[in-house]
């Protein structure tokens, strides 16, 4: 059971009160906003290593298929 103070600092409505629940929301958005951009930057450098790795895809599939061995050697000789 609660007891209702009667100090106007403590009280749960008071300026006291009210300026530490907002200093607290305040570490809150700060501390999330920070983990975002750290995760955000993760994402980043991840897609970066993964278009790097997919480069040499891209340029095969942009030159389309390669040539087989034996069409190779045949124009080879000629």
């Amino acid at each position: 059971m609660r007891l209702a103070t009667l100090h106007l600092e403590t009280a749960r409505y008071g300026d006291v009160y009210r300026a530490e629940m907002l200093a607290k929301l305040r570490r809150q958005v700060v501390r999330h906003i920070k983990r975002t951009d750290a995760s955000a930057q993760k994402v980043e450098e991840a897609l970066a290593r993964l278009t790097e790795a997919n480069a040499p895809t891209d340029r095969l599939a942009q030159y389309g298929r390669r040539p087989r061995a034996a069409s190779f050697c045949r124009n080879f000789w000629k």
